[in-house]
């Protein structure tokens, strides 16, 4: 006779025991531990953060984040690459997770698998992101999700904008691809 464990809870993930140097999140209640990502990833991040901030700065719209898990449900615990809150979603701060998905999720892929990563966007989406920019270094390319079937391409030689998560923001593709 076999037994299966039951899916675990947000609260009960947050209660396991940190691991250095490893990124974990709570897909349909089940740990999923990301593998290191890398130079080339961090450095597209890297540039990701310096062209939002500056963004963010002349348009106080919100604030972006780096790895910050976010409570889907009681078993969905995502932590994208970068995430944008809008200022509404900041106060008052506790010291909980925040809820639901950011308004806009980035992921900077590197070694996660397809499916774990279409899993990701259906959940951004379907917790309330307005897009998820995902984001594929070594193609130079990235694809823009605002609905599960409704996906737009830009190449290194398009401007990337972003209505629905971000109004009025616009940089060039190749911007987040600098200096690789």
């Amino acid at each position: 006779m076999s037994t299966t464990a039951a899916p675990m809870t947000v609260d009960e993930f947050l209660k396991l025991p940190e691991v250095e140097g490893e990124k974990m999140e709570l897909i349909h209640g089940e740990v999923v531990s990301m593998a290191y990502a890398g130079f080339l990833h961090e450095r597209v991040k890297s540039n990701l953060i310096k062209i939002l901030s500056a963004w963010l700065g002349q348009n106080p719209f919100g604030q972006v984040f780096a790895e910050t898990t976010y409570r889907m449900d009681g078993e969905e615990g995502l932590a994208p690459d970068l995430s944008v809150l809008r200022n509404k979603r900041l106060t008052p701060v506790t010291k909980d997770l925040p809820l639901g998905a950011p308004d806009l999720a980035i992921e900077v892929v590197s070694s996660e698998t397809a499916a774990r990563l279409r899993t990701k966007i259906r959940l951004y989406l379907k917790y309330g992101s307005k897009a998820v920019w995902v984001v594929y270094p070594e193609e130079r390319m990235i694809e823009v999700h605002r609905a599960i079937d409704h996906v737009t391409i830009l190449e290194q030689d398009q401007i990337l904008e972003d209505h629905d998560a971000l109004p009025g923001f616009s940089t060039p593709v190749a911007a987040i691809f600098e200096g690789l």
